[in-house]
């Protein structure tokens, strides 16, 4: 195997670190453009390289960004500074986000434990949820995003506050594609005084990588139809993997990947739905009471309450698109904070 020269010489600090040509000035020595594989947690990357008798030589600044390691050349000092510098985050009791989002939203949500500030925080992560799950770690955590935050005042290490269980169970019923954790970042030195501090973080759900491989074609194929269609599309796919029977209960990866209708529950088609919902961009919630699961949907300005296991009997429109619908949301302070989320004002 080839040497590789990771640290440069100071001969080549000029040249590889900050530009370079392919004639070291004043040497002689001729350095030709190569490329070389590096593999970093398994993923493969090529960085250009420099060959130059023998060696090849990579820019010290490309291999600080694959180690995602900050580097900064002082001309005053002719230095290389390189490393980052000690995070440290301290919290204060008061709520943050980029804008209060809670204006737009119907005023009629909120109270003591479905907060004003608790929307604030989780509508920015889902406003600016693409940009956060580009970069988040297995935790869930993008150190290059600044997240949105509310305090539970009624939160202690000894005891639940009533906001962010509201505020964990508003989040079970839009969770699909896409999951929500609540937490703080890593950099808080002194949560003791703020016990009840969160930020809510989204990720795409890496449990489900085998369904999201699996349904790929599916939702590229419905992406230029309208809304209404994108729904017709979901249930038929959805309806033709699943067989509504209360054993062996299948799971949103076998749904979409068995090679023959799995079984399940009427809570299973909810998830299911929800899942490719949020894959296809529309805006849709679980909602169950005491004993059956149905889903709301957001098409042309209505909520809809979609029930696909219906649909699985009846194939007809009226189980999707009903004109009224004869159950009742159990928690339904719970339906319409995650739908105000999702789509602000649209509850009013």
């Amino acid at each position: 195997m080839r040497r590789i020269n990771i640290l440069m010489m100071t001969l080549l600090c000029m040249c590889c670190i900050f530009g370079g040509t392919t004639v070291l000035a004043n040497t002689g020595v001729l350095a030709k453009i190569t490329t070389q594989t590096f593999f970093w947690e398994g993923e493969k990357t090529e960085l250009p390289a420099y060959s130059i008798n023998g060696n090849n030589y990579v820019k010290l600044r490309d291999i600080a960004e694959v180690f995602g390691v900050e580097i900064e050349y002082d001309a005053e000092t002719n230095s290389v500074h390189m490393g980052t510098e000690s995070a440290e985050t301290i919290i204060g009791g008061e709520a943050f986000a980029r804008e209060d989002f809670s204006l737009d939203a119907n005023p009629d949500i909120f109270n003591d434990i479905y907060t004003r500030d608790a929307y604030n925080a989780m509508r920015q992560s889902i406003v600016d949820i693409e940009k956060i799950t580009e970069n988040t770690d297995e935790g869930g955590y993008n150190a290059k995003y600044e997240y949105a935050h509310f305090v539970d005042g009624s939160f202690s290490f000894e005891s639940s506050g009533k906001t962010i269980t509201a505020m964990q169970s508003v989040v079970s019923c839009i969770r699909g594609y896409y999951t929500f954790s609540f937490g703080y970042e890593p950099t808080v030195t002194n949560l003791y005084e703020y016990p009840g501090y969160r930020i809510c973080m989204p990720q795409v759900h890496r449990h489900f990588s085998p369904a999201n491989v699996a349904t790929e074609s599916f939702v590229l194929g419905i992406k230029e139809l309208d809304a209404r269609d994108k729904v017709r599309e979901i249930a038929k796919y959805i309806s033709d993997r699943i067989v509504y029977k209360d054993a062996d209960v299948a799971g949103i990866n076998d749904v979409f990947t068995s090679e023959k209708p799995v079984n399940g529950i009427c809570g299973t088609y909810a998830d299911a739905f929800v899942y490719l919902c949020q894959r296809a961009g529309l805006p849709c919630v679980a909602v169950q009471d005491d004993t059956h699961a149905w889903n709301e949907v957001y098409v042309d300005g209505v909520w809809y309450a979609t029930d696909i296991s219906y649909y699985d009997i009846a194939r007809t429109d009226a189980a999707l698109f009903p004109i009224s619908f004869i159950r009742k949301d159990k928690n339904i302070a719970k339906t319409q904070f995650a739908k105000e989320l999702l789509v602000p004002s649209s509850t009013k």
